[in-house]
């Protein structure tokens, strides 16, 4: 659901981004769960007193003293309660069991826009998170240096936002447009990819722009400074002893862009042989002007996780046995009705579909939702073997 057509191109988004320098370090993580609405952790140091201070002797509070409130919790934080329990318990709980997905190694999932959670969560021990999306990363959004109107309305927004996806479980791409080319949100990809880190439990170590290598075809780390557009950026995370990496890249996935971008084209080759998601794609890829990144997920991918806007059921058999979950009638409303004809007779006939309890993508209801899980033999084979 990130791109409207093919002519939805970076010309679209030539507005001028937040030309900023790297956050600092000992501030990001900081910065992350404050957008998340989370309290911020004091930074640990290693200092040590000049000479042994004598313990200070316990304070005995009054008697009387009233026991302490729990602190009230912030709007992100109620909105993100509400996701969980609807949408993202169910969903790792479903993933752990049905997807089983590899340890290791990367997860893949283009036309994403910043749903980070969604591909952490369906494949939760990776170490490194592939998003594609057309709208532009965005520097991390300073909120030290906001007006109290400006961080008022940036906050405003966030919120907002941050509750319309805890409903939906996606980003709508008239709002990720919409919030990209605005002046006064300033609510780029990235401040959101950041609070779902930190939400997630992640702590955000860095963030850094990421610009195409031509000699490795490959997207690498820049060294930012005040002229850095941040289109495409990289996240550095750790939790306990595990680091994870997520790359964020503003790419267009039409074959006329692929066509002309040779370096991008194989990066994309690339990205397409690991296990991939796709959800609220909003039928894109089945059009034949997406016949470039079509071909990469259908010829690569050893395992797919897909809801009804992904892949065609002719496509999806072509890399292997197709396992159906929920129920498909029709494409939603916002679509072809034509849309994935073949799938829905695939439910019909199918004796064999298994329950899928949670919300996933446009269709919400219990008898409508639905999910396909497809292996390509080779790695159904190292499945069956663990």
């Amino acid at each position: 659901m990130r791109l409207t057509a093919p002519a939805l191109a970076f010309s679209q988004f030539s507005l001028v981004l937040s030309l900023a320098a790297a956050p600092d370090p000992s501030t990001v993580d900081a910065l992350a769960r404050d957008y998340a609405g989370l309290p911020v952790v004091p930074q640990v140091t290693n200092v040590v007193p000049a000479s042994p201070q004598p313990p200070s002797p316990p304070s005995t509070p009054p008697a009387s003293a009233p026991a302490a409130k729990p602190p009230v919790k912030s709007s992100a934080q109620v909105a993100w309660a509400a996701y969980e329990k609807s949408i993202g318990i169910p969903l790792r709980n479903w993933a752990a069991l049905e997807v089983a997905p590899p340890k290791g190694g990367t997860a893949f999932y283009p036309f994403s826009g910043p749903d980070l959670v969604t591909v952490a969560q369906m494949f939760p021990d990776a170490e490194r998170y592939v998003l594609v999306a057309i709208q532009p990363a965005g520097a991390p959004v300073e909120l030290s240096s906001k007006s109290p109107a400006a961080l008022a309305a940036f906050r405003q927004k966030f919120s907002e936002e941050w509750v319309k996806f805890g409903v939906l479980g996606f980003f709508r791409t008239l709002d990720l447009n919409e919030n990209t080319a605005s002046a006064t949100a300033q609510l780029t990809s990235t401040p959101v990819m950041m609070a779902f880190a930190a939400s997630l439990g992640f702590r955000v170590d860095a963030v850094r722009p990421l610009l195409m290598d031509p000699e490795k075809n490959e997207f690498e780390p820049a060294v930012p400074n005040k002229d850095s557009k941040w289109a495409s950026v990289r996240l550095d995370l750790s939790k306990d002893e595990r680091k994870v990496v997520v790359d964020y890249v503003c790419l267009d996935l039409s074959d006329e862009y692929l066509k002309s971008h040779p370096h991008e084209a194989q990066w994309l080759k690339n990205c397409a042989k690991n296990p991939t998601l796709l959800k609220a794609a909003s039928h894109l890829l089945p059009k034949p002007y997406f016949s470039v990144c079509r071909a990469d997920v259908v010829e690569g991918a050893p395992l797919l996780v897909q809801d009804e806007t992904g892949l065609e059921y002719k496509d999806l058999q072509k890399i292997g046995p197709v396992k159906l979950y929920g129920r498909f009638v029709e494409a939603h409303k916002l679509f072809d009705p034509n849309s994935q004809r073949d799938l829905a007779a695939a439910y019909v006939e199918s004796r064999q579909t298994s329950p899928l309890p949670f919300s996933y993508s446009y269709q919400k209801a219990a008898d409508r939702r639905s999910l396909q899980v497809v292996r390509r033999e080779a790695a159904q084979k190292e499945v069956s073997k663990e």
